[in-house]
């Protein structure tokens, strides 16, 4: 890790029973920090150090997470490659997203029609979120069967929970949980999320 982070404690966190609990922690000495211990279970956590959050999948086997050039990388194990893979995939989307002011101006500056600017970054706008809604689905029917699939959509939902104040779906959320095996229906976050919603109604 880089040397800003000397001193810091870094945890590891899971969300149990709406509280964030912590699993375990250190200290990062001269940029490095090691963690081991007995896994019961493979599980998504959270490794935080202050404001710093970064997903991690606890699996058997050694988790490298190194910083450099102000990018994190977590590889080591199959999962988090797979993990951080598709993260990858999903911040150049969102990196083109952020650069739609940017390119709305430069399109003023060199006297483009308004209506004209709004058309072409709306319909740019729509085919990133598009590409963004079609990564995330994928992800997660390719991981169905593993942590990763439950753990993104649990993402989705809290997501969605967060926009509209209340416990919902969303189209994309229900495409995923019709095409989802038993096994993940009946995980007990998407049971409890999925049944809110029914109630909601």
């Amino acid at each position: 890790m880089h040397s800003v982070f000397d001193g810091k404690m870094v945890y590891i966190s899971n969300l149990i029973d709406g509280k964030d609990t912590s699993l375990d922690s250190c200290e990062i000495i001269h940029g490095q920090f090691t963690m081991s211990g007995a896994l019961d279970s493979v599980m998504c956590v959270s490794l935080d150090m202050g404001d710093f959050h970064l997903p991690i999948v606890l699996e058997s086997g050694e988790i490298r997470v190194t910083s450099e050039n102000q990018t994190v990388k977590v590889e080591g194990t199959e999962l988090n490659e797979v993990l951080y893979t598709f993260l990858a995939s999903r911040d150049s989307l969102i990196m083109i997203l952020a650069d739609l002011p940017r390119r709305e101006s430069a399109m003023i500056l060199e006297g483009y029609d308004h209506d004209y600017i709004m058309h072409t970054l709306g319909e740019a706008e729509a085919d990133v979120r598009l590409a963004m809604d079609k990564l995330e689905t994928s992800f997660i029917i390719d991981n169905f069967e593993n942590v990763l699939g439950v753990s993104w959509f649990m993402e989705l939902c809290n997501e969605t929970y967060q926009r509209m104040g209340y416990p919902n779906t969303t189209p994309q959320i229900d495409e995923i949980y019709s095409r989802a095996p038993e096994s993940f229906r009946n995980n007990v976050n998407v049971k409890n999320y999925m049944k809110l919603c029914e109630d909601k109604q």
